[in-house]
C-alpha cells in the first residue's frame, strides 16, 4: 500500500501476565562493544532513544501512546516497558520493526496488551517457516554429528546450543534444516499491519513515516522518520556512525543511503553503537565513495582481491569503529563488485 495513512486504534487488552516466551534470549547472546548498560535519553521535542548495550531503539511519547521502534529482545523490552510505564504514564500503541533479523525483531509480544506491529510485507515470508525439505545449512552441518539430517540438543554447538530452543518451533528436540534456516525466531511476533512503500501512523497529534529501503541486508528493511518538528530518523545496521559498514560491501547501496541523506531530519539514530546526526550519514557516503575509488584503481592496476585488501588502507577512517574487522571485508565487496562488471 502507498501513501496509506492510519489513525491510532484502540487494542484489546491482554494481561503481560498471560504472555508466555519460547526460549531464555539472554542478553550476552547479542552483540557486545564497548557500550554497556541500560539507559534512555531525550533527543529532541518527545523522542527519545533506548539503549541496550550496543543496540538502540527510538520512541516518541504523546499524550495518547508510544510509538517505539525495535523491541530487542525480551529482555531489553521487559525493562523498557517497565521504563516507559514508570516515567511517562502511557502505553506502548506502535511497535515497528525495522527488518525481521532475531535481534533486532524479538520481543514485541511484551507489548501486546496495547500495541499494534508494523513490519515491511517481506518480514512475513522471512519469518514464515521454509518448506518441510529444507537441508541444514552449510555452516551448520558440520554440527549434524551422527548424519540424520537433524541437530539434536546433545550435538548443537555455539549460538544454535545458546538459542536451541529459539530455533525449536516444533518443540521435538531436534533442529531440521528449515529450522535452522529459519532461525532463532521464536520470540519475533509477526507484524500486524503490514506495507510495501511506506505509510504515515498518527498519534497524539504527531506523524510517523515509515519507508521501505530494501538492501542486501534485508529486503524488509524499514527505515522511521519522525516528523511535525521533531526531525530524527532511524536506521537500523547498514548505515552505520562513525563506524565501517558491516562485510562483504558492494557500490550498490550508495545510491540508497544517498536517498536517505536527501530527507529532511536532524538526529540520525543507527540501531546500533553511538548517536548521530546527519552528517554522520554524508560520512558514510563519503566512505564509501572513496572505498570504490580506492579499489577501483587496484582492480585497474590489476591487483588480486588479497592484494587490494593489503593496499587499501582507508587511513583516513582508522578511528572508526570495527576499522580493523571490517575493512577487509569491504574492500573485498567492493573488489568482487567492481570486478564482475569488467
Amino acid at each position: 500500500m502507498r501513501n496509506r495513512s492510519l489513525l491510532a486504534v484502540s487494542v484489546v487488552c491482554v494481561a503481560l501476565a498471560g504472555t508466555s516466551f519460547a526460549g531464555a534470549q539472554q542478553r550476552a547472546l547479542y552483540q557486545q562493544t564497548q557500550y554497556k548498560g541500560q539507559e534512555i535519553g531525550k533527543l529532541t521535542g518527545e523522542v527519545y532513544f533506548a539503549r541496550m548495550d550496543d543496540y538502540l531503539s527510538v520512541f516518541m511519547v504523546t499524550p495518547e501512546g508510544i510509538v517505539l521502534v525495535e523491541p530487542i529482545g525480551t529482555e531489553m523490552a521487559a525493562w523498557l516497558k517497565a521504563e516507559l510505564a514508570r516515567r511517562f504514564a502511557v502505553p506502548v500503541k506502535y511497535v515497528i520493526y525495522s527488518h525481521s533479523h532475531w535481534d533486532h525483531a524479538s520481543g514485541g509480544a511484551v507489548y501486546a496488551d496495547t500495541a499494534r506491529f508494523i513490519g515491511h510485507e517481506n518480514m512475513l515470508k522471512n519469518i514464515a517457516m521454509p518448506p518441510a525439505g529444507t537441508a541444514l545449512p552449510q555452516n551448520a552441518r558440520a554440527q549434524d554429528t551422527n548424519g540424520n539430517g537433524r541437530i539434536e540438543q546433545a550435538e548443537a554447538q555455539g549460538n544454535i546450543k545458546a538459542q536451541f530452543d529459539l530455533y525449536d518451533a516444533d518443540k521435538d528436540g531436534a533442529l531440521s534444516g528449515a529450522e535452522v534456516a529459519r532461525g532463532p525466531i521464536a520470540n519475533v511476533r509477526p507484524p500486524e499491519l503490514t506495507y510495501t512503500d511506506r505509510i504515515t501512523i498518527s498519534l497524539g497529534g504527531k506523524r510517523v513515516e515509515i519507508i521501505s529501503k530494501p538492501t542486501a541486508h534485508a529486503d524488509d528493511n524499514t527505515i522511521v522518520r519522525f516528523v511535525d518538528g521533531t526531525n530524527v530518523l532511524f536506521a537500523s545496521d547498514w548505515i552505520t556512525v562513525h563506524r565501517l559498514p558491516f562485510g562483504p560491501i558492494g557500490d550498490a547501496e550508495t545510491a540508497v543511503v544517498k536517498s536517505v541523506e536527501a530527507m529532511d531530519f536532524e538526529h540520525f539514530i543507527c540501531s546500533h553503537g553511538m548517536l548521530g546526526k546527519k552528517a554522520d550519514v554524508t560520512a558514510n557516503i563519503r566512505y564509501r565513495e572513496e572505498l570504490k575509488a580506492a579499489v577501483a584503481a587496484a582492480v585497474a592496476a590489476g591487483q588480486t582481491v588479497e592484494q587490494a585488501q593489503a593496499s587499501v588502507l582507508m587511513d583516513a577512517y582508522k578511528d572508526w569503529e570495527f576499522y580493523a574487522q571490517q575493512r577487509p571485508q569491504n574492500v573485498a565487496g567492493m573488489y568482487r563488485a567492481l570486478s564482475a562488471r569488467r
